[in-house]
């Protein structure tokens, strides 16, 4: 007699955040990728609630609703608050199309023979399939800043500067930080370096849980075989991502290095839009 026994369900908790992209996460729930999951929370900043009310008994999630945008990083630690297991944490943004081979592939990275990881990352690719800078990067340094605004990584590969170049991302390079976009965390990251700053209602809270959680004893790694397709992830450059980048490097360098940081920033970022109109 041939017994078959179902293998259990992974105890990942996958966390999603709602403003007004309802239709992305729709897709995501579609698609299947979270069937298996032990639990997912999908938080509201007051955007969708009906609808998302709505996939409790559709999809069988977990909603937030939340009577106000309070941004995505306190949206996603009142998630983490809120849930009844105790697996990983999936972060995912509603336009990140990673599929069930990735998350697998993401998971045993996590676990690794060699005492795996805090967190782990795939490479983003835009929709066009270029690799997204802002898969992870650097500390947070007066230097990382100015090696990579003023280019000083693109010439010296082994130099690691707050943003990792695209070479550096698709060789897996160590990082001190990795996008939240699509982000798998062990169970008790948050417990052991703290949940992510609130500082924003939006951007850099990455750079800002990453490179505070690494000071801790965190430990990250780009999974480069990993490709999932961010179809929105061309933030950087914005007048809102630079501006809360802007902040980060005041509230953690101080006044002086935090303005020469800016000051640096700013010029490297002018040169890329120069080099841009040139094309």
């Amino acid at each position: 007699m041939i017994c078959l026994v179902t293998p259990p369900r992974p105890a990942i908790r996958a966390v999603l955040v709602n403003y007004h992209c309802a239709d992305h996460i729709e897709q995501r729930l579609a698609s299947g990728v979270f069937e298996s999951l032990d639990e997912v929370l999908i938080v509201d900043n007051a955007s969708d609630p009906e609808r998302v009310a709505g996939w409790k008994s559709a999809y069988g999630v977990t909603p937030v609703l939340l009577p106000g945008n309070v941004g995505f990083a306190a949206a996603v630690n009142e998630a983490v608050r809120r849930s009844t297991s105790s697996g990983p944490i999936l972060l995912l943004n509603p336009d990140a199309d990673l599929d069930r081979r990735g998350l697998r592939r993401l998971l045993r990275e996590l676990a690794g023979a060699d005492a795996g990881a805090d967190a782990v990352a795939p490479l983003l690719r835009d929709t066009g399939g270029g690799v997204q800078v802002g898969a992870g990067g650097g500390p947070l340094t007066l230097r990382s800043v100015t090696t990579y605004f003023l280019f000083l990584s693109h010439v010296v590969p082994r130099a690691r500067g707050i943003f990792l170049t695209r070479r550096q991302i698709a060789r897996g390079a160590a990082a001190d930080w990795l996008c939240m976009a699509c982000l798998l965390l062990a169970p008790d990251a948050f417990e052991r370096f703290g949940p992510i700053p609130e500082d924003e209602l939006v951007y850099a809270e990455d750079v800002a849980w990453g490179t505070r959680a690494t000071r801790r004893g965190a430990r990250f790694r780009l999974v480069p075989e990993v490709s999932v397709e961010h179809e929105q992830g061309v933030s950087g450059g914005g007048d809102a991502w630079v501006g809360a980048l802007e902040r980060l490097y005041l509230r953690r360098l101080g006044a002086l290095r935090g303005r020469v940081a800016v000051g640096v920033m700013r010029v490297g970022l002018a040169v890329r839009e120069v080099r841009r109109a040139l094309r």
